[in-house]
């Protein structure tokens, strides 16, 4: 499937576009205001203008921190289709109220609404991913992400550029207003054509929001995956956040440009980032590819770090140079590389996150679980902002400084992040392989049963044969591994903390193989999956051997399907055996040669026999390597 056939239907299209109306919607009007405070002298409270810009950030993050919790709630209690429709009826009465504001020219009343805005976009917040994994099929959730991701970005942009021309230009106030009623309406005729999402009427809604806010912080922790790619989403908008917020004052007091060049930067940020989240979704093939994480951060940290470097490339000159003058120099042209590709990098790095977060949280959790993504965002973003202002005023750091600090900061965070789920870095080494040394095709990946627990079995031909088969199946997999493997020096933490399990005879070790079997069942009782590959040694002639019955006893212990699949095109390359191995071979065989993994029919538990699987694998192709 097309990812553009995706926004043909309508169960995800309604989403899209109420999400894609209601980010225009709230930066047109908090841009509209900025501008009405900056161009024609209004004042708030009697505050500098900088001020209020810093206060309205403040006030559009604050419900966040309060309200997240207590909306994560309602949106795993009730129907997540009929609370955005009544939210997006409440949007139309603040667009009403910012529309008289704005023609009235009253400074007070716009405030007042942008609470109003802010509050309505907490409540939106969990329910925007949280519904995605219940109109979306597991293989579209990537997909369905990037778009969001791509959406968001490009109308954020649009509705920034004209709240700011539209006070620029002169544009009547009633006309703003009319514009920001007339699309707050369209937003809910888009919210009728979302399907039902029903949640569970028994979860219980606090009306205490320091309560529940506790109680979402703490789910977060309940599995390590999922916290730590929250604190990578909220690491990467406070970066976001110091960026952005870093555009007028690093074009105008730095670069000595016009406030074009900042709105120029502004527009490759927004673009760039939705260019990244689409290459992401086309690199990942579908399913959830947390391979393509560790490129994010590296690209990141590396254009940042380039940003930093070429601190002002740009020319002296007697005047503040334009957009057009700024895109027309070779330095200006460098700094617009760096940002786009920090940005695109950036969609990398952030939509596999969210994807994760969707996937393994619990159904009836999952917005509550979004809802503390968006808590710990908004403290990243708050601390991102104090953190800036710190460097600048105490330690007198100018923004290329900033920008490289960022960088060295990013590769640090990361490295962390990734010590702690070692599946990111395999996952990265796994993509490495299968999409740079060789072109992998994959046949019959549906029959893989898309939940529950399953037993997969395979020919083993080479060293990468496990990271073969984790680039292939979209579900974590958990690898039964002859133990002197395991214990490689090196790589036995890797193994170990990516659920790899030891296995050993009865007659060479017999306690690895009572504890293999023990950690089996266990994952297998969770639903999760296994895979063996039941020869129990890499082939040394391209020829299947027998299979052992490990198979048959590990059904015994918990039944189970068994998935036959058979790897082919790996004998006689770089990593199997043939001709001396590995060291000998190494380099013979021409990058990007093509492979194929090819699964068969799910085998019931009762009909499994060693013999039956290592035919099954034979006439898939196993035996022709």
């Amino acid at each position: 499937m097309s990812s553009l056939s995706l926004l043909g239907k309508k169960r995800f299209s309604g989403i899209f576009w109420t999400q894609s109306v209601g980010a225009f919607t709230d930066n047109f009007f908090k841009q509209t205001l900025l501008a009405l405070i900056a161009h024609r002298g209004l004042s708030f409270m009697g505050l500098p203008e900088e001020t209020v810009g810093q206060l309205s950030g403040a006030i559009f993050m604050a419900p966040y921190f309060f309200l997240s919790a207590t909306a994560g709630q309602l949106a795993d209690k009730y129907d997540k289709a009929g609370i955005i429709r009544n939210l997006k009826i409440l949007e139309i009465l603040f667009a009403v109220i910012a529309a008289v504001a704005i023609w009235k020219q009253n400074m007070n009343w716009c405030v007042v609404s942008l609470v109003f805005f802010a509050i309505q976009s907490a409540f939106f917040g969990p329910l925007k991913y949280g519904i995605l994994p219940q109109v979306l099929e597991p293989d579209e959730l990537v997909t369905g992400n990037a778009w969001v991701e791509t959406s968001t970005n490009l109308f954020i942009l649009a509705g920034t550029i004209l709240g700011t021309e539209f006070v620029l230009r002169g544009v009547p106030d009633a006309v703003t207003g009319c514009l920001l009623v007339a699309i707050s309406v369209l937003g809910f005729y888009f919210s009728t054509t979302i399907p039902k999402a029903p949640g569970d009427i028994h979860v219980k809604v606090d009306t205490n929001p320091f309560v529940p806010t506790w109680q979402t912080l703490k789910l977060l922790g309940q599995r390590r995956s999922i916290l730590n790619s929250v604190l990578g989403i909220s690491w990467f908008w406070a970066l976001g956040m110091v960026m952005l917020g870093a555009f007028p004052f690093y074009t105008t007091k730095y670069l000595h440009c016009s406030l074009e060049v900042s709105t120029l930067l502004f527009m490759i940020f927004s673009v760039g980032v939705a260019a990244g989240s689409m290459l992401c979704e086309r690199l990942s093939y579908g399913r959830l590819e947390l391979g393509l994480v560790p490129f994010g951060s590296i690209g990141i940290s590396f254009f940042l770090l380039i940003l930093g470097v070429l601190g002002n490339p740009l020319p002296v000159s007697t005047h503040e140079l334009s957009g057009l003058e700024f895109i027309q120099t070779p330095g200006g042209i460098a700094i617009s590389i760096c940002v786009f590709l920090f940005c695109l990098f950036s969609g990398f790095f952030i939509v596999p996150l969210y994807t994760l977060i969707q996937q393994r949280s619990e159904p009836d959790t999952r917005a509550r679980v979004i809802a503390g993504n968006n808590i710990v965002n908004a403290f990243f973003m708050v601390i991102a902002a104090g953190a800036t202002a710190f460097a600048q005023g105490k330690l007198h750091m100018s923004y290329p400084q900033i920008f490289g600090a960022l960088a060295i900061v990013n590769l640090a965070v990361s490295v962390y992040i990734y010590t702690l789920i070692p599946e990111f870095t395999v996952r990265f080494i796994a993509y490495l392989i299968t999409h740079f040394m060789y072109r992998l095709k994959v046949v019959g990946e549906e029959k893989i049963p898309a939940e529950g627990p399953v037993i997969l079995v395979a020919n083993h031909v080479s060293f990468v044969d496990w990271l073969i088969v984790m680039a292939t199946v979209k579900r974590p997999v958990h690898f039964v591994m002859w133990y002197t493997y395991f214990n490689i020096p090196g790589l036995r933490f890797l193994f170990k903390s990516a659920g790899v399990i030891p296995i050993s005879s009865a007659r060479l070790r017999p306690k690895i193989l009572g504890e293999a079997f023990g950690k089996i069942k266990s994952y297998l009782d969770a639903g999760e999956v296994i895979c063996i590959f039941p020869e129990g040694t890499i082939t040394k002639t391209g020829e299947l051997n027998k299979f052992r019955n490990g198979v048959e006893k590990m059904v015994e212990q918990t039944p189970v399907p068994v998935v036959p699949m058979a790897l082919k095109g790996l004998w006689g390359g770089n990593f199997s055996r043939h001709k001396g191995g590995f060291f000998k071979r190494f380099g013979r065989r021409p990058l990007r040669s093509k492979i194929e993994v090819t699964v068969g029919e799910p085998v019931a538990p009762e009909d499994v026999k060693a013999e039956d699987l290592q035919q099954r694998v034979a006439d898939l192709g196993g035996d022709a390597l």
